[in-house]
């Protein structure tokens, strides 16, 4: 940090992550296959690779097809996914994973725990920093990029604090300052939710689809979208709140102070008193009556969301990662009759491709795009 970068070393930084993230995305390539794709010159590109190979980042092995004779494999150049590290670190309404993973955002080692809402955040951050001291254990010097944490809330402009978590009650909690030092490695924070979509855009099996659009229903109703591969992130906070879209008329208070918002009416919290107890899977048991309902108002925050942005492909998660697919019907029908016509046939809507890693890897994205491909 504070390093002077002349144009020259800037050029070449930019081409390094133009070729890693060509091969991030498409695969292994041979040089000349890699050069026409991304209009770089021979001797550019020569350069390039000889320094990935210096650090270690890529290797060169044999390549199927890429416009060679028929059987006849042609040597070509790959990520070396295991040649450093990241931790990827989800904070949730009192719990926080986290996970080491590779430069595909893959989970190697994990660890998680769980906190009294009530603790006070610094000492959340302690127990994380310790934590992912253990998951780092054993890596040789210089193979931690860094950590990315996906928290719980919108975060300032620097991606160093979560401004305001409101099912936590916190306000201004310095991750990026609290553990860089008690890690020895640059942090950066982002939205827990618009890390899960950027990790599905970047690492799922999502098909390429954009925008991506990434809901969590849980203790909240968190949203992120990727649009044109780059997390979306409007004004000085990346404010995206689909839960706080208000959805009923003198509906109930909610925890960010406004009334009939959204995730009052579709949070695990709602639907366990409405079935008088907690559940490990609420929406299997919901009955066709309150199934409705939920998909009803979830749909009405929904629509707005894909009349205004478009999004090819909507992922639920949390409590929906697990539904039964005749859930996910319902709320594919209920959305259909209440977006614009001509999007009806345009958008989808899916499970997440991710499974439960999906914040860690999320984390781990951020991460990735901080340290290594986009800066």
């Amino acid at each position: 940090m504070g390093e002077r970068i002349s144009p020259v070393q800037d050029v070449r930084r930019h081409h390094l992550r133009l070729v890693l993230r060509s091969l991030r995305d498409d695969g292994p390539q041979p040089r000349a296959d890699l050069a026409r794709r991304l209009g770089l010159s021979a001797t550019t590109m020569t350069k390039v690779v000889g320094q990935l190979l210096d650090e270690g980042l890529v290797a060169e092995g044999a390549v199927e097809g890429a416009g060679q004779r028929v059987g006849r494999p042609s040597t070509g150049i790959g990520i070396r996914a295991d040649a450093r590290h990241v931790i990827g670190v989800r904070v949730g309404a009192g719990t926080v994973e986290l996970g080491l993973c590779d430069l595909r955002a893959r989970v190697s080692r994990s660890a998680s725990f769980a906190f009294d809402p009530a603790e006070r955040p610094e000492r959340v951050v302690a127990r994380i920093a310790e934590e992912a001291s253990l998951l780092a254990k054993g890596l040789p010097d210089g193979r931690l990029l860094g950590v990315g944490v996906a928290a719980p809330g919108p975060v300032d402009a620097a991606h160093r604090r979560n401004v305001l978590s409101v099912n936590l009650g916190w306000r201004d909690v310095p991750f990026a300052d609290l553990l860089e030092p008690a890690l020895g490695v640059p942090a950066v924070v982002d939205h827990n939710v618009r890390s899960m979509a950027l990790a599905e855009s970047r690492y799922g099996a999502t098909g390429g689809a954009d925008p991506l659009l990434y809901v969590h229903v849980r203790t909240g109703v968190g949203a992120g979208l990727v649009i044109g591969g780059q997390p979306f992130r409007p004004g000085a906070y990346g404010v995206t709140e689909l839960g706080h879209l208000r959805v009923r008329e003198k509906g109930r208070t909610c925890a960010c102070g406004a009334t009939g918002c959204l995730e009052t009416v579709v949070s695990e919290a709602y639907l366990a008193e409405r079935l008088g107890r907690r559940s490990p899977d609420p929406l299997a048991e919901l009955d066709d009556a309150l199934l409705g309902e939920v998909a009803d108002h979830l749909t009405t925050g929904l629509a707005s969301v894909v009349n205004l942005l478009n999004p090819e492909l909507i992922l639920l998660g949390g409590i929906f990662r697990t539904a039964p697919e005749p859930v996910f019907d319902r709320v594919r029908a209920a959305l259909r009759a209440k977006v614009f016509p001509v999007l009806r046939d345009m958008v989808r809507v899916e499970r997440p491709t991710l499974g439960g890693d999906a914040g860690v890897v999320g984390g781990a994205a951020v991460a990735l795009d901080s340290f290594l491909y986009e800066r």
